[in-house]
């Protein structure tokens, strides 16, 4: 009896050993996988990315599409604080509206859930952007105050933030 359950738990053993081998070996990655993890971790440092662009920016760079998608899957990488930290280079760049925003990361590659963190926590002043948004287009073509208005609205702006846009330019 002894020497069965001898047998009995050293077979349990034996098991225990192959699947743990088995699942080592489903998780061990190829050389260009690896490399692609890297080099996207390379790209987060230094630029924000949805998985999407990701994707796209470690194919452009000559990945084949499954290592691609390994690199960015395994990179490591918080698309929210990706979404978030590309919300506030845009906020930089050019005036946004948060419907402008928001379709903008989507855009981009963000998931709708992304890009909405995103743009939450961006800490952007909408009445700041629409007089931002006001200043640019009065730059291309001028406008009166309704027009204006109107412009801003159609960008996306709420009604009061569109009229505070516009009198931030003295119209």
């Amino acid at each position: 009896m002894r020497r069965l359950q001898t047998r009995a738990v050293l077979a349990c053993l034996v098991m225990v050993a192959c699947l743990a081998a088995y699942g080592a070996a489903a998780d061990a990655s190829t050389v260009s996988e690896q490399n692609a993890v890297r080099e996207a971790q390379q790209y987060l440092r230094t630029e924000a990315f949805s998985l999407k662009g990701l994707v796209s920016q470690l194919k452009y760079g000559g990945f084949s599409s499954s290592d691609a998608r390994y690199g960015a899957t395994h990179c490591g990488a918080n698309w929210n604080s990706e979404a978030v930290d590309s919300a506030k280079v845009y906020l930089k760049t050019e005036a946004f509206s948060l419907k402008g925003l928001v379709s903008q990361l989507e855009y981009s590659g963000f998931t709708s859930s992304q890009a909405a963190y995103g743009v939450a926590r961006s800490g952007a002043n909408w009445d700041q952007q629409a007089a931002k948004a006001a200043r640019e287009y009065l730059k291309t073509q001028a406008f009166s105050a309704t027009a204006l208005i109107g412009q801003l609205e159609y960008s996306g702006f709420t009604a009061s933030q569109a009229e505070y846009g516009a009198k931030a330019v003295g119209l």
